[in-house]
């Protein structure tokens, strides 16, 4: 493992433990098994570190999930097909989702880093197709983005709570249906 991974890895590890606060960047370098001068060759300040390791499972999930998406699927499929693989990988990735969750809930959250990964656009222009076909609810394109995100969370934190449900596809796909439901225009 190089340098860089082993830093990220190690960080991960004691940020799940104390916080982003509660680790200092020398215990970092210190359990990495390197200097403090080569943890800021890397990561020339704490924030940078986070925003890198968040940055870097962003990557990850998205060469996931766009794996999974097949050409010429619908709007709905799309967006069932990039959910699901959400909800598993962060399933086959618990650290990885607490993390994700600490990131995005603390002061070093930033929409504009949000924006500017490929698999947020990605997501957006989704949003942005429905709302344009007039399928999606008259609201932002973020706002339908966060709302689908905030049901990945809900459905990994359920499927977490209990397990038996993870190999449930039906129930998989009920959960699939609550999300779309928040987001789809009803049609009376």
């Amino acid at each position: 493992m190089d340098k860089r991974t082993l830093l990220m890895h190690t960080a991960k590890r004691l940020f799940a433990v104390n916080g982003f606060y509660g680790t200092p960047t020398a215990r970092i370098a210190k359990e990495a098994g390197v200097s403090n001068g080569i943890l800021f060759h890397y990561f020339p300040t704490k924030e940078v570190l986070i925003n890198a390791m968040y940055l870097d499972l962003k990557d990850r999930l998205f060469v996931y999930s766009t794996s999974q998406v097949y050409k010429g699927a619908t709007l709905k499929e799309s967006i069932y097909t990039l959910w699901l693989a959400a909800v598993e990988w962060n399933l086959e990735n618990p650290d990885d989702f607490d993390f994700m969750q600490q990131f995005e809930n603390s002061p070093y959250y930033s929409l504009e880093l949000e924006k500017s990964h490929g698999y947020v656009q990605m997501s957006l222009e989704l949003a942005q197709k429905g709302i344009d076909e007039d399928i999606f609810k008259q609201v932002p394109s973020t706002l339908v983005f966060q709302t689908m995100s905030g049901m990945v969370e809900t459905a990994v934190r359920y499927l977490r709570l209990f397990k038996e449900t993870q190999e449930d596809t039906e129930f998989k796909n009920r959960l699939f249906e609550m999300a779309w439901d928040a987001i789809s225009k009803n049609k009376i």
